[in-house]
């Protein structure tokens, strides 16, 4: 990845949907103790986060702040509401001429050499590198299974900066509303697999352990990972089997 480049992980709690703080304070204790240890585990940190929000109340709102100050990374704090994309992005705009976006759920995980593996890839002309293959993870009952999607959540779109900087140009551009259709709408890169984990917690509305519409039963293998194994898996994740001890 040359110096041009900037590469972005995007979180995201931008669901136009309004939730009490109580909610609110469940799901970032998930995101500070999965999906942010596992970023702050890279090997490679040559990155931004880029944190976006709409619904939050200010104490919500000072919370992530607080959070994403800890964890001694590079972030934007985005409120969708109030801050376009280019507004966000100023003081990188005129430094960078790509962008490497990289999206990740909020309560998902990322393996250690994530971010090493996507600015060492050879994309050519590609516009999207993949990862299909990795893990379901049920992280109240600390059981795994592996899992596949081919067309999955976890994508890094390369976009030119000026194309990103507007919103409706990075519609056009990726041509897909939802990453189930990423794989028809661009020419893409699968990456290793292995190296993503879904996380299935009390507050999830759509994905499940079990087989469901999300992650239909050919997606995931039915035989779960043997107990002695799981730690061994999860700590190039940056956790353990005793995390979601630390959120209850």
């Amino acid at each position: 990845m040359n110096d041009k480049v900037l590469h972005i992980i995007g979180n995201e709690f931008t669901r136009n949907i309004q939730h009490p703080d109580s909610w609110w304070d469940y799901r970032l204790n998930i995101y500070e103790q999965f999906c942010l240890n596992s970023i702050k585990n890279q090997s490679n940190k040559n990155f931004v986060i880029l944190m976006s929000i709409d619904w939050v109340s200010e104490h919500i709102q000072n919370r992530i702040k607080i959070i994403l100050d800890k964890s001694n990374l590079k972030y934007i704090l985005r409120n969708v509401k109030e801050t376009s994309i280019s507004e966000s992005l100023k003081d990188y705009s005129k430094e960078y001429d790509t962008i490497y976006y990289t999206r990740i759920d909020s309560d998902d995980l990322f393996h250690k050499d994530v971010i090493d593996i996507i600015q060492k890839s050879n994309y050519t002309d590609r516009r999207a590198l993949i990862f299909q293959k990795g893990y379901c993870y049920d992280c109240k009952e600390n059981r795994l299974r592996h899992y596949f999607m081919p067309s999955p959540p976890f994508s890094t779109i390369i976009y030119p900066m000026k194309i990103f900087l507007d919103e409706q140009k990075q519609q056009i551009y990726k041509n897909f509303k939802s990453h189930d259709t990423l794989i028809y709408a661009m020419a893409y890169k699968i990456l290793p697999e292995n190296k993503f984990i879904v996380n299935v917690h009390d507050t999830n509305r759509i994905t499940k352990y079990t087989n469901n519409i999300e992650m239909p039963a050919k997606y995931i293998e039915k035989q779960e990972i043997d107990a002695d194994m799981i730690d061994f898996i999860l700590k190039d994740f940056n956790i353990n089997s005793n995390t979601y001890k630390k959120i209850i």
